[in-house]
């Protein structure tokens, strides 16, 4: 049996609450009977993770602006679920047509997981979109510059185990949707 249970939730409040972020300050009672004050809890809003795939099964990326680190990263497009949105699919299908310009012929959720559980309380969905093509320009958007980058699988999977891609996140979902189309193995066991 094992001795991992439960905290209890004595009180929270909110420290910033917008509609990007809700920082909210729990205090928290363990099952030893220790209190814990305050524990910060991060709420965003959960979003999507794209792995676009075009008929030859050419990945598409992106590369943008993050301010967190002050560079230009390289990414799997991806973006936030917006008040409302209920499916992670019509999200996807914005996101990538709003970001680079492209529609895919299918949408598929191959997971949904927590960014970090110790911290994050929102979900990320991970969409392979196979079937990629563009057939418009992205939405010109100042806060969002971005540049689209077609490579192939392999050279994604080079990519991430270089560093060049940085987002841990990305990576992951990068993994599963190459597993899930057959152009990757997965680790055995």
């Amino acid at each position: 049996m094992s001795d991992v249970r439960t905290w209890t939730l004595i009180g929270s409040r909110y420290v910033c609450k917008d509609k990007w972020i809700g920082v909210r300050a729990d205090t928290c009672l363990t099952p030893d009977g220790v209190e814990i004050s305050p524990y910060y809890v991060l709420e965003y809003p959960d979003w999507v993770q794209i792995v676009p795939l075009d008929a030859d099964n050419n990945v598409l990326l992106v590369k943008q602006y993050r301010q967190a680190v002050g560079r230009v990263t390289l990414e799997v497009p991806a973006g936030r679920m917006d008040e409302g949105d209920d499916d992670p699919l019509v999200t996807a299908a914005r996101e990538l047509a709003e970001e680079t310009g492209c529609v895919g012929e299918t949408l598929k959720l191959i997971n949904t997981a927590s960014p970090n559980p110790a911290t994050h309380a929102n979900k990320v969905h991970t969409v392979l979109v196979t079937g990629v093509r563009r057939v418009q320009d992205p939405v010109d958007d100042p806060q969002e510059r971005i540049e689209t980058v077609w490579v192939s699988a392999a050279e994604a999977v080079r990519l991430a185990q270089s560093g060049e891609l940085v987002t841990t996140m990305h990576m992951a979902s990068l993994f599963l949707g190459l597993i899930e189309a057959g152009l990757m193995q997965p680790p055995p066991g």
